[in-house]
């Protein structure tokens, strides 16, 4: 077996194949990639000899991923990643975190290790489907007819939900019949869901029986301090634990009307990997903050923050920045309005002679100025 020096000396390029999921060489092409864009990942390639990796699209969904350093002192000037052979990563490695995992507060079915849950059968849909009398829309109307027979609990791992209907049956579900729902939506696919949310009226916050958090991909750490952030790829739903439903179909209006798409509806042991899989997806999750959103409704920057997230593409520095100006306008919004309350409640203060102050009176004693205690007049 040819080592690397052998690859070299026989010109078949200046780094051997990846040995295993690992590719160093790969690893400098993305820094170039995320440094320089597009042309850089391209002379990089050809410098170094290396067969192109990445599709087009793909470089393009890592261009937009990429996610700059947070502001502070700007590192010393450095060379190039891709120019040097020796080059390496200190923050490649994946992140830790030593803190309890988020709890699943509405509760969760309880089976043991090798608990029966149920026959094995397996149910295939397809859309459009055709034949055997099934349904064109064979994969939303069993999707619903799922969610229409959960009992006790829906947990949910979706990449985009905006279809309306699918998201009133779940809504019925929690009032109706007491259904505990758990949602997980790809981080950026969630201004989608919230503004679907608003136009049909719904306050996230006042759903007890609703849980939605947000999930991304795996991020890559580069040198420079950048992130690569990837998507949510995964599309299942427990029902009850003790069934199943997955597939290619996603939970938006074209899946269920344009696009073709399947899904297998699963009872049996092989639910168990797939309850597993949701609870450390949840362990990875972070929670969305609804009082923040309901403050941002108020403030009316709700519309721009959507409309930044959802018009824009580019996830530049200047669109995070513009976003951190609404998130911190509204903020500021509503410490002035509690404000703003707190002396209305000072406004009327009962003294000897009935004036009005519009602030407590103050007197001198030990030769500086304090409060003199009076009366509020409730309101």
């Amino acid at each position: 077996m040819a080592n690397s020096s052998q690859w070299l000396e026989e010109g078949a390029g200046r780094w051997p194949p990846p040995a295993g999921p690992y590719s160093e060489a790969q690893r400098l092409a993305l820094e170039e990639l995320v440094a320089g864009g597009p042309e850089a990942l391209r002379a990089f390639l050809r410098r170094e000899r290396l067969p192109p990796f990445l599709s087009e699209p793909e470089v393009q969904d890592i261009a937009r991923a990429a996610l700059p350093p947070a502001a502070g002192p700007e590192p010393a000037a450095q060379s190039s990643p891709g120019a040097s052979l020796d080059a390496s990563s200190l923050t490649y490695f994946p992140e830790r975190s030593d803190l309890e995992p988020p709890a699943l507060e509405l509760g969760w079915p309880g089976f043991a290790s090798g608990a029966f849950r149920g026959l094995t059968r397996v149910e295939a849909h397809f859309q459009p489907g055709c034949g055997d009398g099934g349904s064109i829309y064979g994969c939303k109307e069993a999707v619903r007819r799922q969610v229409r027979s959960a009992r006790q609990m829906i947990a949910l791992v979706m990449d985009s939900f905006t279809d309306t209907d699918i998201f009133k049956d779940f809504m019925e579900a929690c009032s109706q019949r007491q259904v505990k729902v758990y949602i997980l939506l790809d981080q950026s696919s969630f201004s989608h869901f919230l503004k679907m949310c608003k136009d049909l009226g719904v306050d996230l916050e006042q759903e007890k029986l609703m849980r939605v958090r947000i999930i991304t991909g795996n991020t890559y750490c580069t040198r420079s301090g950048t992130k690569i952030i990837g998507k949510v790829r995964e599309k299942f739903m427990l029902i009850d634990g003790i069934r199943v439903t997955t597939g290619s179909y996603s939970f938006t209006w074209t899946d269920g009307k344009l696009n073709s798409s399947n899904i297998l509806i699963l009872s049996g042991p092989a639910v168990a990997h797939f309850d597993l899989e949701f609870r450390i997806l949840h362990a990875r999750s972070k929670p969305i903050n609804l009082k923040e959103l309901s403050s941002c409704k108020k403030n009316k920057v709700l519309d721009q923050l959507v409309k930044i997230t959802v018009a824009s593409r580019d996830m530049t520095r200047e669109n995070f920045l513009r976003m951190d100006f609404l998130y911190l306008r509204a903020f500021v919004g509503n410490l002035k309005r509690k404000r703003s309350g707190l002396h209305a409640s000072r406004e009327a203060v009962y003294v000897p002679n009935n004036a009005m102050h519009t602030s407590p009176p103050l007197t001198k004693r030990n030769g500086s100025l304090v409060m003199r205690p009076h009366w509020i007049i409730e309101r």
